[in-house]
């Protein structure tokens, strides 16, 4: 691959990378997959979540052709939940995208909420153990 700088860091929120999301949520499967289209209606390109926050995602897609400024709709599944958004492409990177969610439900939020608790809590206890 050639030499692409990461763009600076803007981020507003931590991100919760794929391995913290996979464990607290995944049971037999290997990564979380993400499905993503012009419409519900419409899911056809597949990815790879990397991580999730409570403002967007960034997931791996091959062979997209997303811009920044697209309108997309997104179609994962969190584990058993069920996870579904209009989103704006923001960046992308290769085959890295990051998106920002544009219609988080309220259910949504909180789910997200709980992933931020848990991982402080873990963190936490992480450390008592040190």
């Amino acid at each position: 691959m050639g030499e692409t700088e990461i763009p600076d860091e803007k981020r507003r929120t931590v991100r919760i990378p794929t391995e913290e999301v996979e464990r607290i949520l995944l049971e037999e499967e290997k990564s979380i997959d993400v499905q993503v289209g012009t419409s519900p209606d419409q899911l056809k390109l597949n990815g790879k979540l990397l991580d999730i926050h409570e403002n967007g995602m960034c997931f791996m897609m091959l062979n997209h052709s997303l811009r920044e400024g697209d309108l997309i709709f997104i179609d994962a599944l969190l584990g058993k939940f069920p996870f579904s958004t209009d989103a704006m492409v923001r960046w992308t990177l290769g085959s890295q995208v990051g998106v920002e969610f544009l219609d988080a439900q309220a259910r949504d939020a909180a789910f997200l909420a709980e992933l931020y608790a848990s991982r402080i809590l873990n963190s936490l206890l992480d450390e008592e153990d040190d």
